[in-house]
């Protein structure tokens, strides 16, 4: 079997257990039998225990069976599903692939959003992190006038806004760690120069008082607080939160208050300027103050 096709019955499996919530063994090999994805070919137990195990060792998801309720099954961590983690990311990406795949026949349909280049890289860099080797990188950033050449000790990579960027350093250079979009790279190869890693460094931690990709020298996270005006403004902030630091502390008439701790970085207030007039920054008054000058500034390009 391709392994394409065992990471899809991984995905079929997860997704079974979690839409049913508990279900039998039995209910599961029927379904099994059902979808066009196994080949109406049965589940036996020891393939069903196999996958079961293969999904908590690459995913971290738990599959539990209640003895005490007619042997069912269900997902016995599901928080992880929730949580920010590589393995949820590609639990996620494989799920809308394995959805894709079997939707071709409707794909006049299906209006997906353009990925920028750079993926080429990926493996590049992923064998660099891996194996703590320099990589010897031609990239030209948005506000260069010319490409450079440099040789970087890669750190970690990150999406954002569907766009993959690389954080990494000078080798052998007193500056601190700077963040490259891959499709701006315009050459990448690994080189065989190791260079010592920080035991201590986490790109989750790393990356929690930020917003984006947007990183400054020794900036603190602050305390921020945005008003959302409006019924949709107030539910889109609590169904897919701005930063996970974000709790609500106030309602009022029409209006919930919500308070952050992260870097009012670039990327932040940009996000806080796209929502237009229905998220208001009341905190503090510093970003207030960039704020209105933004938009003063936009203004007079209008007039």
């Amino acid at each position: 079997m391709r392994n394409t096709d065992t990471f899809r019955q991984y995905i079929w499996l997860v997704n079974t257990i979690l839409q049913s919530r508990k279900i039998s063994l039995n209910r599961i090999q029927k379904l099994w039998l059902e979808d066009n994805l196994n080949e109406h070919k049965p589940l036996s137990r020891t393939t069903f225990y196999r996958l079961r195990q293969a999904i908590e060792d690459m995913f971290g998801i738990i599959i539990n069976c209640d003895n005490n309720d007619k042997h069912q099954y269900y997902i016995n961590n599901p928080e992880t599903l929730r949580e920010h983690t590589t393995q949820n990311w590609m639990l996620q990406t494989l799920t809308v692939n394995n959805i894709l795949v079997d939707s071709l026949s409707i794909k006049d349909r299906l209006v997906l959003e353009e990925i920028p280049e750079g993926l080429e890289y990926l493996q590049t860099i992923i064998n660099a992190i891996k194996n703590s080797h320099v990589l010897k990188m031609t990239h030209q950033g948005f506000d260069a006038s010319s490409p450079k050449t440099s040789d970087i000790e890669p750190y970690c990579l990150k999406v954002f806004r569907q766009r993959w960027y690389l954080l990494g350093k000078k080798h052998q250079n007193t500056e601190g760690l700077r963040i490259y979009a891959l499709d701006r790279i315009i050459n990448l190869e690994e080189t065989k120069q190791p260079f010592k890693t920080d035991p201590s460094f986490n790109a989750a931690d790393f990356f929690k008082n930020y917003f984006g990709v947007f990183i400054g020298e020794n900036e603190q996270p602050v305390r921020i607080v945005l008003r959302a005006h409006g019924k949709i403004m107030i539910s889109l902030m609590k169904s897919l939160p701005k930063h996970p630091s974000q709790k609500e502390i106030a309602t009022g008439k029409n209006y919930s208050d919500f308070e952050y701790f992260l870097v009012p970085s670039k990327d932040f207030l940009h996000e806080i300027l796209k929502e237009g007039d229905d998220l208001e920054v009341l905190e503090p008054q510093s970003l207030r103050n960039e704020i209105k000058k933004t938009l003063r500034n936009s203004l007079k390009r209008y007039q």
